[in-house]
């Protein structure tokens, strides 16, 4: 499979067609959502100034971007390399994503995903329900079919035996004085 970079604000956020390729190569990465939302929607924004004391956001992978998500539901792509948030949806003013000390081992570790599956979280960010990172402890052991070389190693997905209840086929009696 040809290898699909996580995508960042900066490669994401691009000028419009009738503009240049680096027109906004001048805007800090974080910015760039302001630009390409106005183009979007159309119309000026104000761009919030200053950051909100005390306000941070986690940095996920999402589908193969780095995405910061708002308190009013909406999420944008981010970037290490500009570690501020500020949502043109609500105008929530700017505020710092957390980004894990190594993003490009969290993005190692989503490479060989199809770009669908290539999500990531860190666990510190609490901010909406989802299970804990799988881990190698927890992670499915490949174990060999029989009759196969060790190379070609299946996951055991096998049920433990454990009774499964009878339910009642609708449409049909029911079969307990039988």
């Amino acid at each position: 499979m040809r290898e699909i970079p996580v995508q960042r604000a900066e490669q994401f956020y691009r000028p419009p067609p009738r503009l240049a390729s680096d027109a906004w190569d001048h805007v800090p990465p974080a910015e760039r959502v302001w630009r390409w939302y106005e183009h979007q929607a159309q119309r000026r924004l104000t761009v919030p100034s200053g950051m909100l004391l005390g306000k941070q956001v986690f940095a996920r992978i999402n589908h193969g971007r780095w995405v910061a998500d708002c308190t009013c539901g909406s999420a944008q792509i981010v970037t290490p390399a500009d570690p501020r948030f500020a949502c043109p949806e609500c105008g929530y003013g700017w505020v710092q994503v957390v980004f894990p000390k190594d993003p490009a081992a969290a993005e190692k570790a989503v490479t060989e995903l199809v770009p669908a599956e290539r999500n990531w979280w860190q666990a510190a960010d609490t901010s909406w329900d989802r299970p804990p990172q799988p881990d190698e402890a927890t992670r499915p052991q490949r174990q060999p079919r029989p009759g196969h070389p060790e190379g070609s190693a299946k996951l055991d997905l096998t049920l433990p035996d454990v009774p499964l209840p009878e339910l009642p086929v609708p449409g049909l009696p029911d079969r307990k004085g039988v």
